[in-house]
């Protein structure tokens, strides 16, 4: 091609939009492919269809044989009905066909029907039967009826009157009667006494009317207009279903350029002598026509789903195209502002063509812009040093700088502050030398060499921790880290050295405060929420022992599930712990934050021991009290066991002189021994009171009536209200009050408080004084009872002091009656509550914790 040609095409295409020559090209090679495959397929389509059609047309001939097959069995099923109806059997009982009757007489039914038919409406119009014959057992025709008018018994059948059927039960066969072929069905009827008489016969020419009526219910066949015939061995028309395209007494080859012909056995040929054929009429021009159609709506659609193809790949390609050529205007537009040309870059045409010309341009100019930017280089890294070296300069920690050999190349302002080094005496001098101490030089060479063999990629610097050496010989804890630097052909490492003086301190001040527990007297553990130990000191020992682990090692199961609670409550807990080598008062203090718990422990061994100590000394005391309150009482005691020794000795008097003077009966001397018993009885009972009082006994807990409790001393106490003319009022629960007490001590308790209402009276006139006992259960569940006298009442100042030791309002008292019922209260984990009301009386209350599932056992 010319270059002045070649020139046009260029600025033409250069001047036409690539979305532009994309649906070109898309749309031409689109038009040459659809050419191309269109002849092709059309002529791969017309071979299938023909032999697609070619097979259609046998199963439409095998389809049609099938539907006649059925359509003469139907006709077989109607005339079977017709030989079972009742009117036949009905008709034939009277009758009596002797094999030997002669001359045979023939009835011919010519105007009616006969009386065994009935009048049912079973036959097509088109396909009715000409004949209906009874025939006897021996095929001889007994009676005739002409179904259709004007039309004959066939000579066939009129001959001598004898009809051969075949041999079996149901009979049916086709025959040429007149040279016309026809459908003959034979069914065996029976009178009413299943007596067999012989057939009907039906006889049905098989015209045109029979042949269209078989193969009604085809609308292919309609549509297609394929025509039916039977044929003789031949192969000679006997019977059509359209005597006007397919006439009879023609071979069928006279049809075949015409037509397509499809010829078969008819069923049920082995039952006569005639040899009968079933043919398929289809006319080759409707089957033309047909696949003229399929091709052409096949072609149709085709072009319609090329079109849409072409016109989607068209559209992609526009798409693409449309896309690529606003990146590309976008590109030209951005170099050209890079570049900083003013003007304007081409915004119309091949965008792809532009960029390569200005492509050219580009290149051009970026030769001349890499020499600008050498020189804008160089003063950048004259720059970068003059910044890196301010930065050196203004480190906190020190930065020396050496080559492959150790010798110092750089030593920063930091270092010369650390190590009293001046820069010039600095440098050239070998490192480990002149700042660090002999012990470790060695190991500072060994990572020396390490990291000169190390590239600049590996951004990890060699760390450790000598000890440096100041120039006053002062040694300086360091962390050193060394990264290599490479300079063209030289090699360089720098030397990061930090003063870690001040962590160390810091460290060393943590271990002390990790060992302080270690280094403790007492027993401190660890316990995470698994339950192990994780860590113990020396004085858990004996903890350890008693729980059966070690460090390291799970609690057992109680104490797991412990120290599992506390982390959950989050609340400290206080348990108290009696093992073989002493008692351990255990604070369990839960971090939840880190999931585990300290525990505390104490050894209380010997503070339990004084507090048993206390006890038995406060034991002593009380027995000492109720001695006391004994010699108090010995008047009133020594009172209530006189009236009981007065009366024995009374009785036994009267006894003895009854017995001596003979008087007196029986049962006088029965009721008088009895007295003497009931009255013996009573001093035992005020003996065994005084002595459970006043007996030295160790303290027992057991499960008590507080009711009884308060009988027990009101009867100790009543000769001295019977003395002050006391009115006692005992408001007692009616039912039992179980409380777990030692009963001599909560006795002793409720005596203090009587007797001291029993003093308080004796200021009161004679008729105001009153005493109120009252047992019964709080609204806290607590068994409480109170105690209150009409007395003068106590006063605040007084009230406030009242349970102090050795404190009293009575001249001769000693201050230890209130005191005592106090402790003994608290010991029972009880309290005492007072309340007065100043010219009315005293009250004080005594509150016991209930005994659990002990009322029941009281009450039985």
């Amino acid at each position: 091609m010319p270059k002045a040609n070649k020139s046009v095409v260029r600025r033409l295409i250069r001047g036409t939009p690539i979305p532009v020559l994309a649906a070109l090209v898309g749309l031409s090679v689109g038009l040459l492919v659809w050419v191309g495959l269109d002849r092709i397929q059309t002529r791969a389509l017309g071979e299938i269809f023909t032999q697609e059609l070619g097979n259609r047309v046998q199963q439409q001939a095998r389809e049609s044989l099938i539907r006649f097959s059925q359509f003469v069995e139907t006709y077989a099923a109607a005339t079977r009905l017709l030989a079972n109806h009742r009117r036949m059997a009905a008709y034939l009982q009277p009758l009596v066909w002797a094999a030997n009757d002669a001359p045979l007489t023939l009835h011919v039914y010519t105007e009616g029907r006969p009386p065994w038919l009935p009048d049912l409406a079973i036959w097509r119009a088109d396909a009715t039967p000409v004949h209906m014959l009874l025939v006897d057992a021996q095929g001889r025709i007994r009676e005739a009826y002409q179904a259709r008018e004007g039309v004959g018994l066939p000579l066939n059948l009129a001959g001598d009157g004898r009809l051969a059927l075949p041999s079996q039960p149901s009979r049916r066969f086709f025959t040429l009667l007149e040279v016309q072929p026809h459908l003959v069905v034979a069914e065996p009827i029976e009178d009413e006494s299943y007596n067999l008489m012989g057939s009907l016969v039906l006889v049905f020419p098989v015209d045109q009317g029979f042949l269209t009526a078989s193969q009604a219910r085809d609308p292919v066949t309609e549509t297609e207009g394929t025509v039916f015939a039977l044929l003789d061995g031949d192969e000679r028309v006997l019977s059509s279903s359209a005597r006007t395209r397919i006439p009879v007494d023609l071979n069928a080859d006279d049809f075949r350029p015409d037509y397509l012909v499809t010829v078969q056995a008819l069923p049920g040929a082995e039952l006569t002598d005639q040899t009968l054929l079933f043919a398929s009429f289809t006319p080759l021009d409707a089957v033309a026509a047909t696949g003229q159609r399929v091709i052409q709506v096949e072609r149709q659609q085709r072009l319609a789903g090329a079109v849409v193809i072409i016109l989607a790949f068209v559209l992609l390609f526009v798409v693409l195209s449309s896309r690529i050529n606003r990146v590309l205007r976008r590109l030209s537009q951005f170099a050209w502002r890079a570049l900083g040309i003013q003007q304007a870059a081409p915004t119309h045409g091949n965008q792809l063509l532009i960029l390569e010309e200005w492509i050219r341009d580009f290149i051009q100019m970026v030769l001349v812009a890499r020499d600008e930017m050498r020189a804008q280089h160089a003063t950048e890294i004259h720059e970068r040093e003059a910044l890196q070296m301010s930065l050196m300069d203004a480190s906190l920690d020190s930065i020396v700088t050496t080559d492959s050999r150790g010798r110092i190349t750089e030593f920063n302002p930091t270092a010369e502050q650390t190590f009293g080094h001046r820069r010039e005496d600095a440098l050239g001098q070998r490192f480990d030398r002149l700042l660090l101490a002999p012990g470790s030089r060695a190991l500072f060479n060994q990572r020396l060499d390490e990291s000169a063999g190390l590239s600049e990629q590996d951004r990890r610097p060699v760390r450790m921790e000598l000890d440096a050496v100041r120039k006053d010989g002062g040694l300086i804890p360091v962390e050193i880290a060394i990264k290599p630097l490479r300079l063209d052909a030289s090699r360089l490492l720098t030397v990061y050295i930090h003063d870690i003086s001040d962590r160390k301190r810091q460290e060393a001040e943590i271990a002390s405060l990790a060992a302080f527990p270690s280094e403790s007297p007492v027993p401190m553990l660890r316990v995470n929420r698994p339950g192990v130990v994780i860590y113990a000191n020396g004085p858990c020992d004996p903890l350890l022992r008693y729980w059966g682990c070690g460090r390291q090692q799970p609690l057992p199961f109680y104490w797991k599930q412990t120290v599992l609670a506390a982390l959950d409550s989050g609340e400290t807990r206080e348990i108290e712990l009696q093992t073989d080598e002493g008692i351990f008062s255990l604070l369990l203090a839960p971090i939840r934050t880190l999931g585990y718990v300290n525990i505390y422990a104490r050894d209380v061994t010997a503070m339990r021991a004084a507090e048993a100590e206390a006890r038995r000394r406060q034991n002593e005391l009380i027995h000492v009290s109720r001695l006391s309150t004994m010699g108090e009482m010995a008047t009133g005691i020594a009172h209530e066991l006189n009236q009981p020794l007065s009366a024995i000795v009374n009785f036994a008097n009267g006894c003895v002189r009854r017995l001596r003077v003979g008087a007196g009966g029986e049962q006088e001397m029965l009721d008088a021994l009895q007295q003497i018993a009931s009255q013996a009885s009573r001093a035992g009972e005020i003996i065994k009171r005084l002595r459970g009082m006043v007996e030295r006994q160790q303290p027992v807990r057991e499960n008590s009536d507080l009711n009884d409790l308060i009988r027990e001393v009101c009867a100790l106490l009543g000769h001295d209200m019977r003395k002050l003319q006391v009115r006692l009022d005992t408001r007692l629960s009616p039912e039992p009050l179980a409380v777990r007490v030692d009963s001599v001590q909560i006795e002793q308790a409720i005596l203090n408080l009587i007797r001291n209402a029993l003093d308080a009276l004796q200021a009161t006139p004679a008729s105001r004084r009153k005493l109120v006992l009252t047992s019964g259960v709080s609204d806290a569940g607590q068994v409480f009872v109170s105690v209150r006298d009409s007395g003068p009442g106590i006063t605040p100042e007084v009230m406030q002091r009242l349970f102090d030791p050795f404190f009293t309002t009575k001249p001769k008292g000693m201050g230890v009656g209130l005191a005592i019922a106090q402790t003994i209260v608290d010991g029972h984990n009880g309290r005492i509550r007072a309340e007065s009301w100043p010219g009315k009386g005293t009250s004080f209350t005594i509150e016991l914790p209930a005994a659990a599932g002990a009322t029941q056992s009281l009450a039985s």
